[in-house]
């Protein structure tokens, strides 16, 4: 089977929608040859492996039944609301408030 990776989708939202669980990432990424980490082109058609067991076929089919495509990747909209980084460059009481 393939699937074609769509706009800020990851493997692992790949992963939900083929396999129902995000355990299928590894068999995902071995069949492509990439890494779990590796960031997907709008586009790029990924072949999918054969459910082993333990896939979650209730999970794939009500994502299907709900038109439900995850794509969790940060954009970098996203990425420039959070310019420093997070607690480690916040300053308490200046813009970490502690009530």
């Amino acid at each position: 089977m393939k699937a074609t990776a769509k706009e800020r989708q990851t493997l692992l939202d790949i992963a939900l929608l083929t396999g129902g669980h995000i355990e299928t990432v590894f068999a995902l990424a071995e069949a492509n040859g990439m890494s779990i980490t590796d960031r997907l082109e709008d586009g790029r058609i990924l072949t999918v492996p054969e459910p082993g067991e333990g896939g979650d076929t209730r999970t794939v089919e009500l994502y299907k039944a709900h038109k439900v495509e995850p794509a969790t990747e940060v954009s970098s909209d996203d990425m420039s609301a959070c310019p420093y980084g997070g607690i480690g460059f916040m300053g308490i009481e200046i813009d970490f408030i502690v009530s």
